[in-house]
């Protein structure tokens, strides 16, 4: 079903030289839940952004990084990969081929006769119309402790869970290495949003303290998840370098 006009409400915001086109589905959001735990402080954060309660000096003080230079620090590449396999053998890191996240993706593509499989950022705007557990896309993010900002992709709420989805195209042989160098990146998104959402009144939410944040990295030929937790367990470590 095409969503009304006014369930999805925009607002633009023009960080640095790039326009970001900020879009929240209220509707789908209402029907996941909006009044109870992380869905309703998520809610109430949205609104805030919405209402242009965004700082600027955070997305032009050269002082702040944005999360997108983040890198490992010191890694070689056989290190990563040991790394990679460590955290899937804990369970910190799942992979999948078929989630359904990356098989709308290949729909979305194939609904526009896209055979290239790597559309560029564009093609989420298909999520926010037609996928109903797709809150809002291009959410900005930014941190004071760890002078960072940033621009979420995509927020989903699937399995309990508030899903912060960065969309990452590319050859699918390069797949892993990819989506590994991006972990640094998306995981501060997850630890953005969560100081965030943590920052609202969650007593009237009859919330936990911390929201339950998880990550993700997609394209058509996989998803990854792990926890907004690993930015900081990285960080700790002296794991990631531009910070």
């Amino acid at each position: 079903m095409v969503p009304a006009s006014d369930d999805i409400l925009r607002r633009e915001f023009q960080h640095g030289k790039v326009a970001y086109g900020f879009q929240w589905n209220t509707a789908h959001h209402k029907q996941l839940g909006h009044e109870q735990g992380d869905l309703a402080s998520l809610w109430a954060h949205l609104n805030s952004i919405l209402s242009g309660n965004v700082p600027a000096n955070p997305f032009i003080d050269p002082f702040y990084t944005r999360a997108s230079r983040l890198r490992f620090s010191d890694m070689t590449k056989p290190e990563k990969i040991g790394l990679r396999k460590k955290l899937k053998r804990t369970g910190a890191l799942t992979t999948n081929i078929d989630d359904d996240l990356v098989c709308l993706l290949r729909d979305y593509h194939r609904s526009r006769n896209d055979i290239t499989y790597c559309a560029d950022h564009s093609i989420l705007k298909e999520f926010i119309l037609n996928d109903l557990f797709t809150i809002a896309i291009e959410v900005p993010v930014w941190s004071e402790r760890y002078k960072l900002t940033g621009h979420i992709d995509l927020i989903r709420f699937t399995d309990g869970i508030i899903h912060v989805c960065d969309y990452k195209p590319g050859p699918m042989d390069q797949t892993k290495n990819r989506f590994m160098d991006s972990i640094p990146q998306v995981s501060a998104y997850g630890e953005m949003l969560t100081h965030h959402l943590a920052g609202t009144l969650r007593s009237a939410f009859e919330a936990p303290l911390l929201p339950k944040i998880g990550c993700c990295i997609f394209d058509t030929h996989s998803c990854w998840y792990f926890g907004a937790e690993m930015f900081v367990q990285l960080e700790t470590m002296g794991r990631i370098s531009g910070l």
